[in-house]
């Protein structure tokens, strides 16, 4: 990969790890009642999701900014 496309991929997941942590917040924030059976299972579950997706992108991140490192 080029230079140019390094960095159009950074910014790509830059933009993704952001959409994930913004999506993660909010469901984390959301206030549910008590009475919607299972719905607190759920928010963990979809967050523990972002956590991990949010945990992936940042490894792709920093290998993707080891290549930029080396080749520009």
């Amino acid at each position: 990969m080029s230079c140019v496309e390094l960095n159009v991929t950074m910014g790509e997941v830059a933009k993704e790890l952001s959409a994930t942590a913004i999506t993660r917040g909010k469901v984390a924030k959301t206030n549910i009642p008590n009475w919607l059976w299972g719905a607190r299972r759920v928010a963990t579950t979809v967050t523990a999701r972002q956590s991990a997706r949010i945990e992936q992108l940042q490894q792709q991140q920093a290998a993707i900014a080891a290549v930029r490192r080396s080749r520009c």
